[in-house]
């Protein structure tokens, strides 16, 4: 019996793309039993051991067009997309007219799912959501093919630091007895890095020695001048910014040489970096907003609640503005607390937990529902 055929078409950039992590660990385990095909968005070319093909794609036009002729020419069995929520509407209009079965994969920054974006949805054939929160905001709009695809951790990579590890790592890095605030984050305006640098400057005023590791676009045409923003709040010297894209042991050594991690995310539709710091054994702060807030909940890191919201012309939908005199406080509590182990481990029970097989499994399962195969 010849394999079922699936293409997919996600981003696919080796340098740091969400759905990079999240997609190519479940379609190599899918790989096993179909035959898979993907268009990667900023891919470019490099080697891989996965069991699929990707073909590159410069654009969000381009990619349609690449997909409208393999299905012609390939008659692939179903069609998987993971993308946000926009881009995910207008491929679909593109591709419906083709007929072919549609399994959307994206992720909702925060509440509510509007009516608009809900109506475009439905005549998706399933929809899966990286979060709770995304898959309960879909019902309460009155969607009804939706899930929760619970993307795995990668905590074969991402894990905590082995004796004397730390210090040899800090010794390299030319860390001392710092405070050491990691973020990992693009920047642009959701991240609401300004209010990062806030906080380490009341660390900072308060007569701690700090170190801020920001790994981060520090040229990006959407986002803060950086330096002139360490600057103007006096933490020139204390900042260190690193351009994203570093590989992997790297970024590992990033997490195991910091004291603690900080997210001021206005809104986030999962949190990639929260895992893979909670599965470093670094304590994660962060606004409660999002899917942040299932990430850290029952006390596996410390969730602030926001100053106050508003709601965003980006779907209408909330952002919340983290309370910085909280955040600050709690970050200064974490330099003296003697046992926030008992925080890091619970993270790290939850991290392992949440392996790739998880997703995997449940898009196996749908792709036999959507196909007929029992």
């Amino acid at each position: 019996m010849s394999k079922k055929k699936l293409l997919v078409l996600t981003e696919m950039s080796f340098q740091g793309s969400g759905y990079y992590y999240l997609m190519a660990p479940m379609l190599d385990r899918l790989s096993k039993e179909y035959e898979i095909r993907v268009i990667g968005l900023s891919y470019e070319g490099l080697e891989h051991n996965y069991g699929f093909s990707i073909a590159e794609a410069k654009s969000i036009q381009d990619a349609v067009m690449i997909a409208q002729n393999i299905i012609k020419l390939w008659k692939p069995d179903l069609f998987i997309c993971g993308l946000d929520i926009p881009l995910q509407i207008s491929i679909y209009q593109n591709l419906k007219k083709l007929g072919i079965k549609y399994v959307a994969v994206t992720p909702l920054e925060n509440p509510p799912l509007t009516q608009s974006w809900a109506a475009e949805l439905m005549g998706m054939d399933f929809i899966f959501f990286i979060s709770e929160m995304g898959k309960q905001s879909a019902l309460k709009a009155g969607m009804t093919k939706v899930d929760h695809l619970l993307v795995g951790a990668d905590t074969k990579t991402f894990y905590p630091a082995e004796k004397y590890e730390k210090d040899n790592i800090r010794e390299i890095l030319g860390i001392k007895d710092e405070f050491v605030v990691l973020t990992v984050a693009d920047n642009q305006e959701r991240k609401n890095l300004w209010a990062e640098f806030v906080i380490m400057s009341k660390l900072k005023e308060s007569g701690k020695k700090v170190k801020f590791i920001l790994v981060t676009r520090e040229n990006s045409p959407v986002g803060n001048k950086l330096r002139d923003l360490a600057l103007d709040y006096n933490i020139n010297k204390e900042l260190m910014i690193i351009e994203r894209g570093v590989d992997t042991t790297q970024l590992r050594n990033l997490y195991v040489a910091s004291d603690a991690y900080l997210s001021t995310s206005k809104a986030e539709g999962l949190g990639i970096p929260l895992l893979e710091a909670m599965a470093c054994g670094i304590p994660v702060v962060a606004t409660d907003t999002g899917a942040i807030h299932e990430l850290l909940m029952d006390g596996r890191g410390f969730l602030i609640e926001p100053e106050y919201k508003f709601r965003d012309v980006w779907g209408n939908e909330w952002r919340f503005m983290i309370d910085i005199e909280k955040a600050y406080l709690v970050l200064d509590g974490i330099s003296k607390y003697e046992e926030i182990s008992k925080y890091t481990n619970l993270a790290l029970e939850y991290v392992r937990s949440r392996t790739f097989d998880i997703p995997a499994e449940q898009m196996d399962k749908k792709i036999k529902e959507l196909t007929n195969e029992e």
